[in-house]
């Protein structure tokens, strides 16, 4: 069962992630390579926003490894911002549901969290290029 203040966590990075949409979508979906690190910038700036601010004040609370604003990073870094944004909505929606059942269960310094890359996610994108 996912805890309340998980569920709140997941909603505000939601409702952050809407509001900064517009700018992330503004980017042309398909850059040049010396285009890509604006764009990565730019998208990721509301997940660095979460993770400086709202995440520290609420403390690690994510079951899964990497955490979700992690995942969130690597997979704009890796695809860009149209669809990293996607990988990291997926990524919220399955956290601490059947992907507790499905990811094994490792152990980290925080307790036993389960593992869930960007690397396990990948494979349909490589497949729709």
């Amino acid at each position: 069962m996912v805890e309340k203040g998980q569920q709140m966590k997941s909603m505000l990075l939601i409702m952050i992630v809407t509001m900064m949409a517009g700018v992330a979508c503004a980017k042309p979906l398909i850059s040049a390579p010396d285009q890509k690190d604006g764009e990565t910038t730019i998208a990721a700036a509301p997940i660095v926003f979460f993770r400086n601010t709202i995440s520290r004040a609420d403390g690690h609370r994510c079951p899964m490894t990497p955490s979700c604003s992690s995942y969130a990073l690597t997979a704009v870094e890796r695809h860009g911002a149209f669809m990293g944004w996607i990988m990291a909505f997926d990524r919220l929606m399955r956290c601490g549901r059947d992907e507790l059942k499905l990811s094994p269960p490792i152990m980290t310094r925080q307790g036993i969290r389960y593992r869930d890359t960007v690397e396990n996610n990948d494979f349909w994108w490589h497949d729709i290029r």
